[in-house]
Parts: structure tokens; sequence; C-alpha cells
């Protein structure tokens, strides 16, 4: 089969009623994409061995290319030593393309999936430059200039000579090549995020003087514009777009300015089309927008890029709404959007919003915990809200084992969900979901659990969304949900033959007994956002806050403090934000020391409280040396303990009801306090383990 031959067929449909520009056709060089979604190129840290494509691979974008106009598969190196990660499809052999007579090469079956979508099939090409770890190639990494990033990799790269970088030029027309031969419709060659074209484009990574450096924009885009040009001589019928940064988002790095000169001319070298990001690794947190970052993020840098060329402009960057994807492109902002983290928390975005069910998408809460924060530490990714991404083969395996309830109800058995924090609300809705009696039980008048009191922080107000994303789900589904209901033991409920419970009640703060806390006012973190009067009954802080945890629940509540004009200093027994990614850490630390701030920046110190005097606290650092930190109130944010009622007091994965055969779970931070993500994936895998031993069947 000559998969470069086939094409996905043009859709001719009927304007969409509900998001019209954003479901029109694009043509992009010789493509016609059927809408104005494209996937975004996204490394994942899984699905690929030996630069081969696995199947898990395969499933993941199956998964995500419904519905999309472009599907444009990750990072992919080509060549060894520009490997950003382990897993990704390696473009420098031609076994990539093809072997044999057959012509079927190691990635041609990825083409296949995608078009099978009705997709279009793209592949990122990359080379990582100076941002590579030594510890993936084995070697020193290569740049422009012997100058070392500012952030993750230390070591000073070895400066490429003119012919070295003449064959890494060579290197991306091969690698375009050889995806066109494997059946892609398009390569995107990744010129941004301090990747190595980045690099040759900017003065602060580029000292070079052959004609690939310079002291202007132009002079040093030399390099990109080669590589354009060889990959567009690759083959006649394959597409070429760049992505490029609107703004590197440092001091030293390409400006807006320098990003249209920039974009023409890598659109007189050929690029067709430019998705247009920003930021470098030295730029980190804002290369990822997440937090209390604004959706659309890039935005105003995708329309800036637009109004300089005459090629099609896709914008990315926490575009997670049709709302604000419809609104950007009719708005001529932008001609098209690639959604990544949309993607993964939804793979069903498309369709959903293409039939006027936008309020049914699973929306994306941008802590990186799942997804880029995994990145950081080796792993695969996930996502905090959709613990099936890297895993859509295996669901597809269960799915067809699955001892589900039938059509008729036939196999349904009843689950009791006590507690209706994120775990006990995803609980209940998998059971739902694959059938069962539903009942959801909530001591507040809401459901929402920790969302809630995380939602009230400024850098997570949106996961209000979640929020009224599970209420709607439940409802669709048909859960019986019961607020305002304590439970004090199972007596309460008729559980029937073939009964689960399900215990999601929760964690909360376990303050450590310490001396003095009747001299100074001090609320734990859940009074403090609840906005309860502290021990001394005096109302909510001001002034001088001392804030006892590190963790990412304390720097949400330190930064809620800060935007009420506290100075707050928070004393942390481990390194701060050890329980999150770098990603996250570095966003809140940026928060809490801003200068720009109204409040001063906050104090981050590590060390151990020794007890509460009124002036303050007493506290001892790692060194053993003791101070006194000046405060005027106290708050307590760690550490954590699990909510359990006295009844339930036993209840584990796999336990049973004292002297009974009902199924009795514990999940979630009732377990054992951990992230929204760990919550949610555990609260379906016991629900899914549930169903598939067929609960208490006799």
């Amino acid at each position: 089969m000559d998969l470069a031959k086939e094409r996905p067929p043009a859709l001719n449909a009927a304007p969409n009623p509900h998001f019209p520009h954003l479901f029109s056709p694009l043509n992009i060089g010789r493509m016609r994409l059927r809408n104005r979604v494209l996937l975004s190129a996204m490394t994942t840290g899984f699905g690929f061995r030996g630069g081969a494509p696995t199947d898990d691979a395969l499933s993941y974008y199956a998964a995500r290319s419904v519905g999309v106009g472009l599907a444009v598969v990750g990072f992919s190196a080509v060549s060894p030593e520009g490997r950003v990660e382990d897993a990704i499809a390696w473009l420098w052999e031609d076994r990539a393309a093809g072997a044999g007579a057959e012509g079927e090469g190691a990635l041609a079956s990825l083409v296949e999936v995608i078009h099978s979508t009705g997709a279009l099939a793209g592949i990122q090409l990359g080379h990582g430059g100076r941002q590579v770890s030594p510890k993936v190639i084995g070697d020193r990494p290569v740049a422009p200039s012997a100058l070392p990033p500012s952030a993750h990799v230390r070591l000073p790269p070895r400066p490429l000579s003119t012919a070295e970088a003449e064959e890494v030029v060579s290197a991306f027309g091969h690698a375009a090549c050889r995806a066109a031969r494997g059946g892609f419709d398009a390569v995107e060659i990744h010129g941004g995020h301090g990747y190595l074209i980045g690099q040759f484009l900017s003065a602060a990574s580029n000292r070079r003087s052959d004609r690939f450096g310079g002291s202007t924009v132009s002079q040093r885009s030399r390099f990109g514009c080669e590589v354009i040009e060889k990959a567009r001589s690759a083959a006649d019928d394959l597409t070429v777009i760049v992505r490029i940064n609107g703004s590197d988002l440092t001091e030293d790095g390409l400006t807006t300015e320098d990003a249209t000169l920039v974009a023409r001319h890598f659109a007189e070298a050929g690029a067709e089309a430019f998705v247009v990001s920003a930021g470098v690794y030295g730029s980190v947190p804002w290369t990822i927008p997440l937090l209390d970052d604004p959706e659309g993020a890039f935005l105003e840098f995708a329309e800036e890029v637009r109004h300089a060329v005459d090629v099609p402009v896709a914008a990315v960057g926490r575009i997670t709404s049709p709302e604000l994807a419809e609104a950007a492109v009719a708005d001529g902002r932008c001609d098209a959007v690639a959604l990544g983290r949309a993607l993964l928390a939804d793979p069903d975005w498309v369709a959903k919003a293409a039939g006027g069910r936008s309020d049914t998408i699973r929306p994306c809460i941008a802590t990186v915990q799942g997804c880029a924060g995994q990145l950081q530490f080796g792993e695969g990714i996930s996502c905090s809200v959709n613990p099936e991404v890297g895993r859509e083969s295996l669901r597809a395996t269960r799915d067809t084992v699955t001892n589900s309830a039938d059509a008729n109800g036939a196999d349904a058995r009843r689950v009791i969900v006590v507690g209706g924090g994120p775990a006990g609300m995803e609980a209940a809705r998998r059971a739902a979901e694959l059938g069962h009696r539903a009942v959801l039980l909530e001591r507040e008048r809401r459901l929402g659990g920790a969302l809630l009191v995380a939602a009230v922080t400024p850098g997570l107000t949106h996961l209000e969304r979640l929020v009224r994303w599970y209420e709607g789900e439940l409802e669709r589904l048909g859960v019986e949900v019961r607020l305002g209901e304590r439970v004090r033991d199972l007596e309460q409920f008729p559980l029937g033959e073939g009964a689960a419970v399900v215990v999601a009640t929760g964690a909360a703060t376990a303050p450590e007994a310490l001396e003095g806390y009747e001299h100074l006012p001090a609320w734990t973190l859940e009074d403090l956002l609840a906005g309860s009067l502290s021990t001394l009954n005096t109302p909510l802080p001001e002034g001088r806050i001392a804030l006892l945890g590190g963790g990412s629940r304390a720097l949400a509540a330190a930064l809620w403090c800060r935007s009420r004009g506290c100075a707050v200093a928070m004393l942390s027994p481990g390194p701060m934000g050890r329980d999150t990614s770098g990603l996250v850490r570095r966003a809140y630390q940026a928060r809490l020391t801003d200068p720009r701030e109204t409040a001063p920046p906050a104090l981050l110190l590590q060390g151990r409280a020794v007890r509460i005097l009124p002036e303050g606290i007493e506290w001892k650092d790692k060194g053993g040396n003791t101070d006194i930190l000046d405060a005027e109130g106290v708050v307590v944010a760690e550490p954590t303990r699990p909510v359990i009622p006295l009844s339930f007091a036993g209840a584990a994965a796999g336990g049973r009801e004292p002297g009974g055969d009902t199924p009795l779970m514990r999940i979630g931070d009732a377990r054992r306090p951990r992230t929204i993500g760990d919550a949610i994936a555990e609260a379906r895998g016991v629900v899914d383990e549930l169903d598939q031993a067929g609960f208490s069947r006799r």
C-alpha cells in the first residue's frame, strides 16, 4: 500500500451552526484541512522504542486525531545528537520511511492510523541543540556557540563548525524526505522554544562569524532558511510548516518584532504556514501557560505574525474552549488553532464542539502535573483529569472484556460513594458510565471538596470549571447525588446484594503540636480559605503572616495571602514545592516574589517551627541554628491527614465490610494525600477493578 498517495477525503459539509469559522476548511500548501483545529505536536515520553512507534503511540494518536484537520506527531529527531527525549521518532534512519519492496516503514503505521480518522498527518522535525541532555545522547550537546542555556542543561555545548552546521541542514532535508516517503502530508520544522534553529536566531546563543552568524536577526535566520529550503525540495507534495517563537520571553532573546521579520524570511524560503508559540527553556515557567496565566496566552504573538506574512498562521498556548478558538479565527487573529493539553484532557473536544456540546468538554486545569511535569522526571505524560492518557491501548483491550452492566441493567450493581471531592466524583461518574447504580454522598452543600478549597486561591480559580463539568456529567449519567448528608456508618443504607462502598472523604490539615498557639491568631489552610475566624476568634489575617508548609497547597495559600496584601514568610521542613514539578514550583515562586506586586516579596525559608511566641515563630534551620520569624498571624498548611469516618477506618483497597461481603474501598486523599491527578486516576482504577471483578457476585 502506497501511503504517500493516500489522502483522507475532503469534507464538503454545510457550515457548522455553532462555530462556523473554526469548522470551515483551510488550505495549507497542498493540503486542504477539513477544519481549523490541529493536534499540536507534543513530546509524550512514551510510545516509541528505538525510534519506532509502539502500540501505545498508535492508540494515543488514533484517539487524538479524530475530528482534527491535521494531527502532528511530536518532536522527531533529525540526527542522533538532536534527541530531546528517548521516546521519540528517529528520522535519521531510512527504516523510518520504508524498507523492502513493500515500502512500509516504521512510521507508516502511524500515518495509517491518523489517516483512518479522516485527519491529515504531519510530523515535527527538530534538533534540540544545547537544550539536549547529555544523559539522553551520551555526549556533549552541540550548538551555534559555546554558550549554555540558562536552565536545565548546564554543560557548555560544543560549537558546530560550518561544515557540521551544513550537515545538520542536510539532515533536516533527509528527514523531510523520509517523512514524505513514509506517507506524511506535512512536516512541521521546529524553529521555536530555544531548540537549535531558535539558537541560531538569537544573539544570546549565536556569536558566530560565518554565514550562519551575524549582528542582525536577518543574518542569523540563514540557518533556518536553508533548513526550510532543504525540506521544501524533499518532495513535491509535502507541505512545510514551521513552528516559531513569537517571543523568547527573556530579556536577551527574540522579540515579537524579530519574530515577524524571521517569519517573512522563512516564508520567502518556502514555509507554507506557521505555528506561533513562545518561550525557551530559560523562560520557564512561561513556555507552558499554567496556573493563572491567561487563556490564549500567545494569541497576541500569532496575530502579529499573521499580519506580517501571507501564509496561514496557527495559534497555540492554552486554547481550551471552542468559544475562544472561534473568536480568534473569526476576528482574524489567526487562521487555525493548535490544541495540545486540551486534547489530552478530552480527545472528544472536536466532536463535542462541532455538536454544540462545548459544556461537556472535560477541561484542562493547567497544573502540568500529569503532562509536562512528568517529562521532567523522565516519565511518560498522563493528564490530571484524564488518566487514560498513555493507556489508550489498555483501555481498548479492557473494554472488550469488561464485566460492566449490560444495557438492560442485568449486571448493574449499587455503588455508594462517600465524599464528593475529585476522587468521589470520578468514582461515581465512572460507575454510572459503566452502567451501575451510583449514589454520591457529600456532607457539604456542594460537590467539589478539595477542588473548591483550591479554587479560592489566585492561581487555581479555573478548578471551578472541573467541578462544574463533574456536576454536569453526574446529572447526565443519572447519579443520585445527596448533598448535606453526613455518613456515620453503613447501616444508614440498604446495600443489597452485590453492592460496593467507596470511601473518598479526603484529607485535612493536621497541625503539629506546637507550644504557644494562644499567643497569635492561627488558621488551618481550610479555615483560612473558607473565611473562618482564627483560633483567637479574629478575622482574616493582615500584616505579617508566617505560613507553615512548603508543598503545592502551601504555595497556593501563600499566594492567596499575598494577594490580600500580607507580608508572607513560608517555613518549609523540606524543599519548597517538593510535591510538584519544577514548572509549577518556579511559577509559584515567581508570583510570590514578584516585586511589581503591592505586597512585599514573600520570604521562602527551609526549616522547622519550634514554638509560637507573642512576637512570631521561633524556628530552626537545617544547620540547627535558631531564629525568630516576625509574625502577627500563623497559617498552618501542613501536614495533612486522611479524614475517615470512624466506621470506615478499616477500609483499604481490596477490603471488605467487617463481617460481610460488601467491598469497602478507600481512595484518593482518604487513602493517602496526593495530587488531584492521583485521586482521579485511583478512583477510576478502583471502580474499573470492581467492575471487572463483578463486585461480590454470589
